[in-house]
């Protein structure tokens, strides 16, 4: 997907949603500070959200919740320095940006989105140069493939470590995470999983010793890394099971078409609430901990003022797992421009 190493390669394919449709039903999301996306990369501009398989339009409303950052009201943005926002090349993190940048806008700040730059690592850079202030990502993508870092043992530890170690080496912060969490995860056909018996990722040696005659068809990154295949394998002891790279967004059709058993897929995938696919439980958190928050930097948090904070958060703030698949499931499963997506989310969560 575009996250490019990662405590779970999570980022570089994109993510699905099904909530149905959340213009005609009344989408009221919220915050819950804590969480963590994709495909290919999404056409950066919006549309509603019809249910996905198995899921009734128009049954969901996702409630506002405590926690949930007020937006500030007015435009306090004017006058105030132009920032660029960046997103990675897949179709989840278009939204996300999406979703940022449009808030900000209405907000009356001069806020750009820079769409599709890339994974994890080539974001980074891009924030190191200057060439952006700001984007969303994967906490766990800082702490293992960028910043180097050993897993982290928890999802509070993760955003400790990102955070710290972005402040120490960055010069940027991060602020409210999401209550989603867009992990990576091993997938297989629900008929596959009632046939051999598969409940978690282990299970895939009941196919054969070490789980020969398993292929899990997924991104070329996710092979090569501890948070991927090399880690799964090591930590499940599943040495036989073999790997079929596949271009982004192709990995569903590996296992429909029978190229492969199982796919390397995300937690936010619209695939999953069809009905169709089984996610293997990773019960020791190979991939890690990926809740996403905006990673800003630290001198344009003192030059933007507290509304700019307010609003990044009021956005977080709307994101849980069921609205991040509906999305997901407008944009790849429909079809919709992100921007459009996005722009009918914000409106139908009070964005004016």
């Amino acid at each position: 997907m575009g996250k490019s190493s990662s405590t779970r390669t999570v980022r570089s394919w994109t993510r699905r949603g099904a909530l149905g449709g959340f213009l005609a039903a009344t989408l009221l999301a919220a915050a819950c500070g804590g969480g963590g996306g994709g495909e290919a990369a999404a056409p950066s501009s919006g549309g509603g959200a019809p249910a996905a398989e198995g899921i009734p339009a128009d049954a969901v409303s996702i409630t506002a919740t405590p926690q949930n950052s007020p937006l500030p009201q007015g435009t306090p943005g004017q006058g105030k320095p132009a920032i660029v926002i960046g997103s990675k090349n897949f179709a989840e993190q278009t939204v996300l940006g999406e979703l940022y940048t449009q808030a900000l806008k209405a907000k009356g700040y001069n806020a750009t989105l820079k769409a599709s730059i890339g994974g994890s690592e080539l974001i980074d850079k891009s924030l190191e140069s200057n060439q952006i202030q700001m984007f969303p990502e994967y906490l766990g993508e800082t702490v293992t493939s960028v910043a180097k870092l050993p897993a982290p043992t928890s999802a509070s530890d993760t955003y400790n470590k990102a955070k710290a170690w972005l402040e120490a080496n960055r010069g940027s912060t991060v602020l409210l995470q999401t209550a989603f969490e867009d992990t990576d995860g091993i997938v297989v056909s629900t008929q596959y999983a009632q046939e051999k018996g598969l409940e978690t990722i282990s299970d895939l040696s009941k196919v054969g010793p070490g789980g020969q005659g398993v292929t899990v068809s997924g991104p070329p990154e996710f092979q090569n890394r501890e948070t991927g295949l090399v880690g799964m394998k090591k930590t499940y002891n599943l040495p036989n099971v073999g790997y079929l790279p596949a271009p982004a967004g192709s990995q569903y059709t590996a296992v429909d078409q029978g190229a492969a058993q199982a796919a390397n897929a995300f937690t936010t995938d619209y695939q999953l609430t069809t009905g169709k696919y089984k996610l293997l439980t990773d019960p020791e958190a190979v991939f890690g901990y990926q809740y996403v928050a905006p990673i800003v930097k630290q001198d344009v948090v003192a030059a933007q003022g507290p509304e700019f904070t307010a609003t990044l958060n009021w956005v977080s703030g709307l994101l849980s797992n069921e609205a991040i698949q509906a999305l997901n499931q407008q944009v790849q499963g429909n079809n919709q421009p992100a921007g459009q997506v996005a722009q009918q989310f914000l409106a139908a969560n009070g964005l004016k």
